[in-house]
């Protein structure tokens, strides 16, 4: 009887053994892949050392965005629940008890029990205080508390179901890979099991973190919390870093902003397949910022540093550290002295209702670009108004409710207007460069288009015609053309309307626009930045007068045209090459990881003698006799230039209710409204730059345009200025190319004699 119970749990033990033998050969054979994936996960969640953002540097090495240490304010994100966690405010009310209460284990478990729902209800009322002051301290009314609240909520929710939903996966692809119903499966009782997706869910290390509320935050709010901190469960102060902006304002659109990550990142970066650890150690986090506009965007990939790493051991021993990698420094070819010079000039430009009136000086809206004509980098890219980078987050809810001034928007590369007279230049040596006119041939202009026989006296006529009654034979009166006759650099210098009507009738829309896009109009420069492509006329299923009449228009920039100002700096500086189209650049490296799909640089082959009197033209623009640009001349330096003017029609903004939400119709449609002009004895007091023309100051201003080269012999700079509304390009923009010339001198780009 004994021995058979010996033999029986003899048989027993030796079952037991060859189960257990089995399942080790399993894991460390079979199942090898799995358990490292596992071993993969379990790294992912150990801690993480952060990292620091790379510099921007302008083109002398100047400092314009950097990382600096701060103190935040962070708040637990039990806390930042609406429904606080339970057992959070459990654990913290028996901790408090026990601190306060040396005796409080040795109560009674019901007077225990009675007093921690006490304090639980006490921490409850100073987490609803707790929210209550942060909002006042961050000038936020409790619903935009609320909000930023759930915006947390939302990304901590969508970590969470990320993780939840890759280690299913990694379940499932593990499942995939194993034989079906294993032999020795029927030891494990695991013939029929299957994945279960509920059996992944998981709490992530965000749900247990402080994450930040108000970031940055002053002496002042900081000493007001810490005075009181022990009655605001789960804040703390907290060391961070913080994106800082030397220049403050200068340079803001082009230079950009950080914005919170969002939902769409996380799940973007975190779901693709077959990361690194260093990929995975790139990924963003809740707590991340990433560069929404500008500079900070485009070079997001070389500014965004790696995280570290510490990997411990089950008795919490660093086994493995990686250390983490600061982001790249980055030089850009933008120079912030100049860019701040440039945007002086804005703050005081001059402009009038007509010849007689007097000049006022106002501050305006506009744009400026500067380019090494040589490089094609942007030595500065300038839009104003401009707002203080380093203070976006406070100042954006009133700037972007400013529908008049838009100080948000980057006129340099998404202000796309109609470019008026500038574009005169490209049509004579698109003309001139096809054969239909020789470079010293003449058109008579004598106030009104003539073309085979007939005179168009209604809509294509000089803007001579329009302020004087006469044709270029007697304008101006200090400095009158001698016949009339124009060649294409007297119509450069004296802007005439009626000699590139008469091109643009002889090119066609379809040649029109073929010359346009290969200067570089209708399509973006490939910059690197949010850009506006313009617009480019279209050869439309109209009679023949219609197509003609849009050829006349689209040649001296008028009508189905629009450009942005680095369109119109880049087609000066293409100029300045004697043809040669280049790429811009903000970077003084070139076009690395920077997506565009044209050529970098294209040779459009224009005739040598239409550029010498395309240039002779402009040199006369500045500083001719019948020149329309003569506000920019710097002497003794010598100026080719090109003024515009664009007839605009009346500004018209969105209308919005007394909150600042835009109004609309029941199919979504915006309401516009146009602003009423204002006069010199009497300007809107919403936009005092908004002035009326015209004897009677009924008529609306129009926009201003110049580019110019600079020293014109040997041309080193492209410049464009663009005002909207500004008036005559030669008045308002003149002025503002003067002083940018005024401070490329003395930044060292353009020689002092």
């Amino acid at each position: 009887m004994f021995e058979r119970r010996l033999k029986t749990l003899l048989i027993l033990f030796t079952l037991i053994s060859v189960v257990l033998i089995v399942r080790t050969a399993i894991i460390q054979v079979v199942e090898k892949s799995y358990w490292e994936t596992e071993s993969s996960r379990i790294m992912e969640d150990q801690t993480l050392i952060p990292t620091s953002r790379g510099r921007i540097l302008d083109c002398k090495g100047r400092e314009i965005a950097i990382d600096s240490p701060c103190i935040d304010v962070a708040v637990d994100y039990r806390a930042i629940l609406f429904e606080p966690d339970p057992g959070w405010m459990r654990r913290l009310a028996i901790e408090r008890l026990k601190t306060g209460d040396s005796g409080f284990l040795l109560k009674p478990r019901a007077r225990r029990t009675e007093l921690i729902d006490a304090e639980v209800a006490v921490i409850r009322r100073q987490i609803d205080r707790m929210w209550h002051t942060l909002a006042r301290l961050a000038g936020k009314t409790d619903e935009e508390m609320d909000e930023q609240r759930r915006q947390i909520i939302r990304l901590v929710e969508t970590r969470r179901r990320i993780v939840w939903y890759n280690r299913y996966e990694r379940a499932l692809q593990s499942k995939q890979d194993s034989p079906n119903n294993p032999w020795y499966a029927w030891l494990l009782g695991e013939g029929s099991q299957k994945v279960n997706i509920d059996d992944f869910d998981v709490t992530v290390a965000e749900q247990l973190q402080k994450h930040v509320i108000l970031p940055n935050v002053d002496y002042a709010v900081r000493n007001e919390l810490a005075r009181e901190i022990e009655q605001y469960p789960g804040l703390e102060l907290k060391e961070g870093i913080v994106r800082q902006y030397p220049y403050g304002s200068v340079g803001c659109h082009v230079i950009g902003t950080l914005k919170p990550v969002d939902r769409d990142e996380l799940v973007d970066r975190e779901t693709r397949q077959n990361q690194t650890l260093e990929e995975r150690l790139r990924n963003y986090r809740l707590s991340d910022r990433i560069g929404r506009e500008g500079l900070e965007l485009l070079l997001e990939d070389r500014l965004r540093g790696t995280r570290g790493m510490e990997i411990s051991d089950g008795t919490g021993e660093v086994v493995r550290r990686i250390e983490p990698q600061p982001g790249q420094d980055v030089r850009t070819s933008i120079d912030i002295v100049l860019t701040a010079s440039i945007e002086e000039a804005f703050k005081n430009v001059p402009i009038r209702a007509h010849n007689a009136s007097p000049v006022d000086w106002v501050q305006i809206p506009g744009a400026a670009v500067v380019i090494d004509i040589a490089t094609a980098q942007v030595r500065a890219l300038v839009s104003y108004p401009t707002y203080d980078l380093n203070q976006y987050e406070q100042l954006y809810p009133k700037l972007s409710r400013d529908l008049i001034n838009q100080p948000f928007l980057n006129r340099a590369t998404r202000a796309a207007i109609e470019p008026g007279s500038t574009i005169k230049v490209l049509i004579g040596l698109a003309a001139i460069t096809d054969g239909l006119i020789g470079p010293h041939d003449t058109i008579e202009c004598s106030g009104y288009l003539k073309l085979d026989g007939q005179t168009f006296t209604q809509f294509a006529r000089c803007w001579t015609m329009s302020q004087f009654g006469v044709g270029h034979h007697r304008v101006p009166s200090s400095y009158p053309h001698p016949t009339g006759f124009l060649t294409f650099a007297d119509a450069i210098e004296r802007s005439c309307n009626v000699y590139f009507e008469t091109l643009g009738d002889r090119m066609g829309v379809g040649r029109i626009r073929n010359w346009l896009s290969q200067f570089g109009l209708g399509q973006v420069t490939g910059i690197g930045l949010r850009e506006s492509s313009g617009r480019l006329p279209e050869e439309e299923d109209l009679p023949r007068s219609r197509r003609r009449a849009t050829a006349w228009f689209a040649a001296i920039g008028q009508g189905q045209i629009a450009a942005t100002p680095i369109q119109i700096a880049n087609v000066a500086a293409t100029i300045g090459r004697n043809g040669v189209w280049k790429r811009p650049t903000l970077l003084t490296d070139g076009y690395p990881n920077i997506p565009y799909n044209g050529p970098n640089v294209r040779d459009l082959h224009l005739s040598p003698e239409a550029l010498v009197e395309a240039r002779r033209g402009m040199i006369n623009v500045v500083q001719g006799g019948a020149g329309t640009g003569t506000s920019a001349a710097l002497p003794p330096l010598t100026v080719a230039g090109k003024t515009g003017s664009a007839q605009p029609s009346l500004l018209a903004i969105p209308r919005t209710s007394p909150s600042g939400e835009l109004i609309r119709d029941d199919k979504g449609r915006t309401f516009y409204e146009k602003l009423k002009l204002g006069t010199h004895s009497t300007p809107n007091p919403l936009a005092p730059w908004y002035r009326g023309i015209g004897e009677k100051e009924d008529r609306v201003n129009s926009h201003a345009w110049m580019m110019v080269l600079a020293p014109a012999e040997q041309p080193k700079l492209a410049i464009a200025v663009m005002i909207p509304y500004g008036g005559g390009g030669g008045l308002a923009a003149g002025t503002v190319v003067h002083r940018i010339l005024e401070a490329c001198v003395e930044q060292g780009y353009l020689p002092a004699q």
